[in-house]
């Protein structure tokens, strides 16, 4: 599991995803999100580099999405591969954390 961050214009934090979310790529990524969902209202993660995603991953998600919303903030998720988007889709994440389909809709709706 590869991730990458940057800070983005208008205190945007992004974070981006490779390889599979699974057991060992959530263990990997869980310590940052934690520190995100602490520090950062404004939030977009990019999985256009995710092929598998595993419900240890949607935790992951989840948990700092909601998180993130305690503080007033906004997290969304863009760029999901099919086999994941069905995944959040078909488990009903992307009734919590907001999912669309790139980088541009996911800065609009952190700006709100």
């Amino acid at each position: 599991m590869k991730l990458t961050h940057e800070d983005l214009e208008g205190g945007v934090y992004k974070i981006t995803l490779e390889g599979p979310i699974d057991l060992d790529g959530s263990a990997q990524i869980d310590p940052h999100f934690k520190m995100v969902a602490d520090k950062y209202k404004r939030v977009v993660v990019d999985l256009s580099g995710v092929d598998f995603l595993a419900s240890i991953g949607i935790r992951v998600l989840v948990k700092s999405a909601k998180t993130i919303a305690e503080q007033a903030g906004r997290m969304a998720v863009f760029g999901a591969q099919e086999a994941p988007r069905r995944v959040l889709e078909t488990t009903g994440v992307d009734k919590i954390v907001m999912l669309v389909q790139d980088e541009p809709a996911a800065l609009a709706w952190v700006r709100k």
